[in-house]
């Protein structure tokens, strides 16, 4: 009778790093029972519906294995889970990925980790502003001194707006309040006007936004571009992202949001064959990911090198990407 392993990190941490030294991991061979634990987000996120795809491929294609997803707070959260040993896989913002990584920005003072790795790109996830269409705002400057909601603390989307505030030279003390909480929290709150904007954000089109458009007079913002300048030049994982027009009902001319990425990201000590396989499974799948989010049909081999360039993917995932000529 087949035992089902749940890998725990830590323990096997020590297995993996010999095994990398030799080669390929031998701790998984194809019919074996495992459950890797994933951060899953927010079911609001899109990241957590296209993981729900990603469940689905690698349970159907590969027997035996199972990705068992965990709601979370998001980014940082999940970066941090994945360090501590309480996951072996999960989903993020590059901002908590790389700073964990490489010990620097949120974690700076810290030792690097370098046990956190790239697995599998997701999207990109803008970071902008959505006020009430009757507010009389109209560019991001006019929001110092009111009341704003961010996404909850742990979650990619705060720190996103978080770090770029501060490239900017704004504050928590340069608002009347901050509230930061989940999305539906925030926008009840602009709803009921106890918030004057909600700076948050996700894939296009986000269904938090879209269902804010439908049933409500909301309407997006801009960032200024100089300011879209200070971040990038400050953080080497944002950068000046353009909603086209029409992405959203009643949007009529390209806005500027803070620009940043959600990719997936897994443990060192998770097998290396497991890791190939998996890997292999959703990319050549990947168009079912499509009927999942719309943010999928972008998913291409430029995701997976920026990626890449941020934190370096497990020999797992390296290997079958370099096999099919992506990275190099």
């Amino acid at each position: 009778m087949k035992t089902t392993k749940v890998l725990k990190s830590f323990a096997l941490a020590a297995i993996a790093t010999a095994a990398l030294a030799g080669g390929a991991s031998a701790d998984w061979k194809p019919g074996d029972e495992i459950v890797l634990r994933h951060a899953a987000s927010q079911p609001v996120h899109s990241i957590y519906v296209v993981n729900a795809g990603h469940k689905a491929i690698i349970e159907r294609e590969i027997p035996g294995v199972r990705l068992e997803l965990t709601a979370t707070q998001g980014g940082v959260e999940n970066a941090r889970l994945l360090q501590a040993g309480e996951v072996e896989s999960a989903n993020g913002n590059s901002t908590g990925a790389y700073a964990v990584h490489h010990g620097r920005f949120l974690a700076e003072g810290e030792a690097p980790y370098p046990d956190l790795l790239g697995w599998f790109p997701g999207y990109t996830a803008d970071q902008g502003i959505i006020v009430n269409a009757d507010s009389g705002f109209t560019t991001f400057r006019d929001l110092l001194g009111k009341r704003v909601a961010l996404g909850p603390v742990g979650s990619g989307a705060e720190a996103t707006v978080t770090e770029g505030l501060a490239a900017m030279g704004v504050t928590d003390a340069d608002f009347e309040s901050v509230l930061r909480t989940d999305p539906r929290s925030a926008f009840s709150a602009l709803a009921a006007g106890n918030v004057d904007a909600v700076l948050w954000g996700t894939a296009h089109p986000a269904s938090a936004i879209v269902e804010q458009i439908t049933t409500r007079d909301v309407k997006l913002l801009s960032y200024d571009p100089a300011d879209l300048a200070k971040i990038a030049e400050q953080y080497p994982f944002y950068h000046s992202a353009r909603v086209a027009a029409g992405t959203y009902e009643g949007q009529d001319e390209d806005i500027y949001w803070i620009g940043s990425s959600v990719h997936n990201w897994i443990h060192r000590s998770v097998p290396d064959d497991l890791v190939y396989a998996m890997t292999k499974a959703m990319w050549e799948n990947k168009d079912e990911l499509v009927e999942r989010h719309s943010s999928q049909s972008f998913l291409d081999e430029d995701m997976v090198r920026q990626q890449a360039s941020m934190v370096p993917f497990h020999p797992g995932a390296e290997r079958y990407f370099k096999e099919i000529g992506v990275l190099q």
